[in-house]
């Protein structure tokens, strides 16, 4: 990736982050159109599942209801009272009347042989006319109705569940019926649907609206509404036959706009339907807050790696500023300089690495030491042991005030010569800390015994005398050692190897302390 570079008007320089910026932008959009896209599908998913689930619940609990009338009606239809001539009808509505509240029936009424129904405080009227009381004295079967108007109005909605009262002989002498009302009806699809925010309609035994959630209009044909809709895999006609045939099934759409998915199924011991229906906007609602917290997630992740990249560059940037410094020192001395033949090469070279080495010592530099150091850690053997040096001069001063300047420049260059070795022998890195300090990381020693005898090594070595100009230039250095830990950085370490450190100084220094955690 190209990066724009900037100067800054204190002569440092800066990465311009506007095309990690673009990148993040674009990953970021993406990750929103695979989120779309994957919301999509689920949303698909969660369709067939809730409309199926509605289903399932609207059928299981109007099944349970007519049951429940069925049941009830033919366990009283077992009593004796209602075969007896002697019973007045109107005694035997009165003990109906009493069970009705129990049993959460509106009522329950008692008709006679003659098809004349009963209730009390009214007086009896004929059911002949209805076509169900008829196929009930004909073929003695019981009887569950679509929903019709009956009441005193004519406006009351409600189905009727009736049973005939057939004695010893195998004749009919009346029958009894109840009725389920349209609200309670309404109430149980509403229930059944509502957390699922699918919708829910219930179709009589011609493919006529009875209940609806959808607000279709009661009476109307839903065979004529589906015309209008676009379905897949099957024809209104076609689902018009599984519907008569009492054959579950499914279906996609496109009904006004929406994609939706419909699950329909037969009422157990009626001849009613029922069909489910989700719309892809209400599944894909439910998605919404779901793909919301990932993509709030994944933008806080994408802000976290750009602030961890920009931080990590600010570092590497210390070193590039460095080397750029003594890259425009070079410059500036070869085009400044009349006589390019006279060039200090020597010195040219010395410049190109200022940034990157010590000039005095050759070793890195500290922020290069630290940049390379921790890069050793991560990629040393687990297997072996790491140890972190942090070498210190005793004498210093006492060889600038006797030796003068020059010759502690030669000691500090003896110290960083022995130390090269070292790091070139166990994998290691050495780098200037700073004045009389050292910094050295091997990676490579086998184990805590190896570990002792470099430094028992080390630390004769580091005490010597130094012959320059006709004079011994005496050398002491003290050791503080830290060894890694799992879960340690190097910063930690650095800290443990200056403790131990100051634990030789205070114990009369020219010696090695391994620090113990």
């Amino acid at each position: 990736m190209k990066q724009n570079r900037k100067k800054k008007q204190c002569g440092q320089w800066e990465i311009s982050f506007a095309p990690i910026l673009r990148y993040s932008a674009v990953f970021c959009a993406i990750v929103a159109a695979f989120l779309l896209f994957g919301g999509g599908l689920l949303s698909v998913r969660r369709m067939k599942l809730d409309a199926e689930l509605s289903l399932y619940s609207s059928q299981v609990q109007i099944s349970q209801r007519v049951d429940e009338a069925i049941n009830l009606l033919e366990a009283l239809a077992s009593f004796p009272d209602f075969y007896d001539p002697k019973l007045p009808p109107i005694d035997k509505v009165k003990r109906l009347d009493q069970l009705s509240p129990y049993f959460g029936f509106m009522m329950i009424c008692y008709v006679d042989e003659n098809i004349i129904v009963y209730s009390d405080g009214e007086e009896p009227a004929s059911l002949a006319s209805r076509d169900y009381m008829q196929r009930l004295y004909s073929s003695g079967q019981r009887q569950v109705t679509d929903s019709f108007a009956a009441g005193a109005d004519g406006t009351t909605l409600n189905y009727t569940v009736a049973v005939p009262l057939i004695d010893r002989q195998g004749t009919i002498t009346g029958s009894l019926f109840c009725a389920i009302y349209f609200d309670e009806t309404v109430k149980i699809l509403e229930d059944s649907v509502g957390h699922l925010k699918a919708d829910a309609t219930l179709l009589g035994s011609k493919g006529q609206v009875m209940s609806s959630t959808t607000g279709m209009s009661y009476g109307d044909s839903v065979m004529d509404t589906l015309r209008d809709d676009r379905l897949f895999g099957v024809t209104p006609d076609k689902l018009e036959e599984l519907l008569l045939a009492a054959k579950p099934g499914a279906y996609w759409s496109i009904h006004n706009g929406s994609f939706c998915y419909t699950a329909y199924q037969r009422v157990d011991n009626t001849n009613w339907d029922i069909m489910c229906t989700v719309k892809f906007e209400n599944a894909f609602s439910q998605v919404l807050p779901y793909m919301v917290l990932v993509a709030c997630l994944t933008a806080l992740a994408c802000i976290s790696l750009i602030l961890l990249v920009r931080n990590y560059i600010a570092k590497q940037m210390v070193v590039v500023d460095t080397l750029v410094q003594s890259m425009g020192e070079l410059e500036r001395r070869i085009y400044q300089n009349e006589r390019p033949e006279n060039v200090d090469f020597k010195e040219i070279l010395r410049l190109t690495s200022d940034g990157l080495s010590d000039s005095l010592t050759g070793v890195v530099t500290r922020s290069v030491f630290l940049n390379k150091a921790e890069a050793q850690l991560k990629k040393a053997d687990h297997k072996m042991i790491k140890a972190l040096f942090f070498v210190d001069m005793d004498n210093l001063k006492y060889i600038n005030d006797t030796c003068g300047h020059d010759g502690g420049d030669i000691a500090l260059k003896s110290v960083a010569y022995i130390l090269r070795e070292y790091e070139k022998k166990y994998d290691g890195v050495v780098g200037r800390y700073g004045g009389d300090e050292f910094l050295m990381l091997l990676t490579s020693l086998d184990d805590q015994k190896e570990l002792r005898d470099v430094l028992d090594g080390l630390i004769l070595r580091l005490q010597s005398k130094i012959p320059s100009g006709g004079q011994n230039i005496p050398v002491q250095c003290s050791i503080g050692v830290s060894v890694y830990q799992p879960g340690m950085d190097l910063e930690q370490m650095i800290s443990d190897a200056d403790e131990a450190l100051y634990h030789v100084k205070q114990n009369g220094k020219g010696y090695y302390y391994i620090h113990h955690n």
